[in-house]
């Protein structure tokens, strides 16, 4: 019955419309972008920008990254995928795609020089408490969140572009009072609130279980006491680490000598600086200070107060105009230059202080520099020691054969799903999560699959060796964890009971200091604002569901 409807609709005037319509489209805009794109390297395309896959990849693994380190712990492709973190990258890198479009069809570029500098006045890459720029330090920044110097230049021109257009067409909107009247309602009130903390110290020294209470809590709760299933894991890991390159004195003393900057603070000098219209102004002042006129003076008749001339406390790099810093850093302490061409006008400098730089010795630092270049060297390594390993593999070596052969490492850990041994601590397991989900998937004597480490940092092969199935515990095995539940237990029921008691006294009318100090707790003051556990006091609120009530609530 279907069939024959849609049958007798497309043999209606409508649908034959409909395919014409159809047809003449094909014909002018043709039919390949239908099949464009299967098996190509771009994930998407936003006008000629095109994105791609490996770009995408490389960003989706960095977000990976830095929630496992902000987090503490592995954060793995599934979960990030059950997050939707995928598609938030790829919906970022279109939006960044658009204003790079846009930017290009409206000739909009940032030149490197302009980049350098916004660099170098950017509190955020010095060193703390520092207030110049020391490239030793932003050098280390950006190896530390692997960025090569060209990458990171690179992405800042890219940012401050986009910037640019998001703000042109961002500009002229203006957001309706009634709006902004809302959101100062719901984020701007506050609420003045005095409460009582009631916290397990209240429940006091507990005494000790009897065997009978520990017994009926491990009854009742016999699950929860349970030892989970552990597999034994033989892994063995390749990385720059584990890879141990020898490095030589001479190699070692040479890479000193080539990053000196980084095992040392560079000399800075304070600096004033009078900047002329022309040079016939300039030559006079020179002339008068020569003469024993002060560099103050002549500052002052120019009408220039100290924060006209002061330039603070910098290193070299910090100045943008290669000629001053070569004058600056070559006059002694309280002398003044002679008129420089300076990119704004003759410029004047004085030298107010000097500090002088310093320098790590070699023996201090050769330790470090050592492990830095055996890593390096390991790395270059890498992917002959991965072929080699494959190889054996091939050839049916088992892991312990391939680590004795080729003089690798092999470690053996016992760990539950959640990467913890027997005593519930977290194991540091090569690989964290890939290769736990691997261990628990895998069947002992069944070959698994090589995991790469993210930034190429390494591979990881790893065998199931053994599955200790899930079992009851004995009373005795589980003595301290049930023991731990019981106190838990029994301080929860205490805590419970006097802030039932005070909520009693205070619902029947007694005042809330006279109730705290009844039971000899403060009386906690704090300034809340609304659906959040902020305050201002920086006490223990509970949480955004507490406040809620209170604005649910009149004053009293």
């Amino acid at each position: 019955m279907a069939l024959q409807t849609l049958r007798k609709g497309a043999s209606g005037w409508i649908a034959k419309i409909f395919l014409v319509v159809l047809t003449f489209s094909f014909l002018i805009w043709g039919i390949a972008d239908v099949f464009r794109g299967f098996g190509a390297s771009t994930v998407a395309t936003v006008g000629a920008t095109e994105i791609p896959a490996q770009a995408f990849r490389t960003q989706y693994l960095d977000q990976i990254q830095q929630i496992g380190r902000r987090t503490g712990r592995g954060f793995t492709p599934e979960q990030a995928r059950a997050f939707g973190l995928d598609r938030q990258v790829l919906s970022q890198m279109i939006a960044d795609a658009t204003l790079d479009e846009e930017a290009r069809r409206l000739g909009i570029a940032v030149s490197d020089a302009q980049v350098a500098k916004e660099i170098r006045d950017n509190p955020a890459y010095r060193r703390p408490g520092a207030s110049a720029f020391d490239p030793a330090y932003f050098d280390q920044l950006l190896r530390a969140n692997n960025f090569t110097e060209a990458r990171f230049v690179a992405a800042e021109k890219q940012r401050t572009v986009r910037q640019q257009v998001a703000e042109a067409y961002g500009s002229g909107i203006v957001v309706p009072q009634v709006l902004l009247d809302a959101v100062q309602r719901y984020e701007g009130e506050s609420r003045d609130v005095s409460y009582i903390l009631v916290t397990p110290q209240v429940a006091g020294p507990l005494p000790a279980p009897t065997e009978e209470q520990l017994r009926a809590v491990f009854d009742a709760h016999k699950i929860t006491f349970r030892a989970p299933e552990y597999r034994k894991v033989v892994v063995l890991a390749l990385t720059p680490e584990t890879l141990a390159a020898t490095v030589s004195d001479e190699e070692a003393r040479a890479a000193y000598a080539r990053d000196a900057a980084r095992f040392g603070t560079p000399e800075r000098r304070e600096i004033r600086q009078i900047v002329f219209t022309n040079p016939e102004e300039a030559a006079a002042a020179a002339a008068r200070i020569r003469s024993g006129t002060s560099f103050d003076a002549i500052a002052a008749d120019r009408g220039l107060s100290a924060r006209d001339t002061d330039l603070g406390l910098v290193g070299r790099a910090s100045l943008v105009d290669s000629k001053l810093a070569e004058a600056a850093f070559t006059l002694a302490a309280g002398a003044v230059s002679e008129p420089l061409a300076g990119r704004f006008g003759p410029v004047i400098l004085q030298v107010v202080r000097v500090e002088p730089g310093s320098q790590r010795p070699f023996e201090e630092v050769k330790a470090e520099i050592l492990a830095d270049l055996s890593v390096e060297k390991a790395r270059g390594l890498l992917h002959d020691r991965h072929d080699q390993v494959e190889d054996e593999r091939g050839a049916g070596s088992t892991l312990a054969e391939v680590a004795q052969k080729l003089g690798l490492q092999l470690k053996t850990f016992e760990a539950d799903r959640s990467g913890r041994d027997a005593a519930g601590n977290p194991l540091d397991i090569p690989g964290g999560p890939g290769v736990i989900s691997g261990a628990f998937a895998a069947e002992p004597g069944v070959e698994t699959e090589v995991v790469q480490l993210p930034q190429s940092a390494g591979y990881v092969w790893y065998e199931t060796a053994q599955v200790i199935p899930a079992r009851e515990r004995t009373f005795d095995e589980a003595r301290a964890s049930v023991e731990a539940r019981w106190r838990e237990d029994e301080t929860a029921k205490a805590v419970e009971a006097k802030a039932k008691a005070l909520y009693e006294k205070a619902a029947a009318g007694t005042p809330l200091a006279e109730v705290a100090g009844g039971a000899d707790l403060p009386v906690v003051k704090a300034a809340v604002a609304q659906y959040a556990a902020y305050t201002a006091a920086g006490n223990d609120m509970a949480d955004s569901a507490s406040v809620s009530r209170l604005y649910r609530k009149d004053g009293g």
